[in-house]
């Protein structure tokens, strides 16, 4: 049982290294949403840019594609239209292999390129494009979400500190988040009922480890850029859903 904790917290991924950043940056976001949707949402898009980066490839020529239809992807939540937003992701995924066959290759296959620009683009997309639909909905549904994924990594963080062992990482992980989710309902200061708190709290739960799993699969750069996004690619998504289904 403790070689299987041991390898699985090692595949969930013990941290970013990125934690000061990470703070400035949630700081930031929150800060821009108080300001309004635009400012919140050209930076949200701009991040997930500058950090799926990472995924796609060395040169700057193989970057700019997929850069560019994650911005596409990623500004789509700005409509507030989920039907508006799944065509423009769709005529996304129709132009990224053609994309990547009119840029040079070299030794490179087709399906290797279109790969490569589509895990450098999909995930960071779809997610940065839900954090702004759903900023636009509720900003302090979005502002809140923020902040669990925050305490979130915090978790791994500690634990990654050698205070607590390895491989329980991401048991705190996760239920220090959903103790901030907890206070926030009973305090009134989450839009979320407490007749619907179990609802997110397993939504958060399983997305988060599925989204943090699919990322490590993904080839990357830099594993600590790559964590800095992988809690978000799932639950994002997912945590906006849930919030349009629920009407908060």
């Amino acid at each position: 049982m403790s070689t299987f904790l041991h390898r699985f917290s090692t595949l969930y991924g013990a941290s970013s290294g990125f934690l000061g950043y990470h703070f400035v940056g949630l700081c930031g976001l929150i800060f821009l949403l108080s300001l309004g949707t635009t400012a919140f949402g050209i930076a949200v898009a701009l991040a997930a840019a500058s950090v799926s980066s990472n995924f796609a490839g060395p040169s700057i020529f193989e970057r700019i594609p997929a850069s560019a239809l994650l911005l596409l992807v990623a500004c789509s939540g700005f409509f507030n239209d989920f039907r508006l937003s799944a065509l423009i992701l769709v005529g996304a995924l129709v132009f990224t292999p053609l994309i990547a066959a009119i840029g040079e290759r070299g030794s490179i296959s087709l399906l290797l390129q279109t790969a490569r620009i589509l895990v450098g683009w999909l995930p960071a997309g779809i997610a940065a494009s839900s954090l702004i639909a759903l900023a636009l909905r509720d900003a302090s549904s979005a502002g809140l979400l923020l902040v669990l994924i925050f305490f979130h990594d915090v978790g791994l963080e500690v634990c990654a500190s050698g205070r607590f062992r390895h491989q329980f990482a991401p048991i705190m992980a996760i239920s220090g988040s959903l103790a901030v989710l907890w206070t926030s309902v009973q305090l009134s200061v989450s839009p979320i009922s407490p007749n619907h708190y179990w609802v997110f709290a397993c939504l958060f739960s399983v997305a988060t480890l599925l989204g943090r799993l699919m990322m490590r699969l993904l080839p990357s750069r830099n594993d600590q850029r790559t964590s800095l996004l992988a809690s978000h690619v799932v639950v994002a998504p997912l945590w906006t859903a849930a919030a349009v289904v629920l009407n908060l």
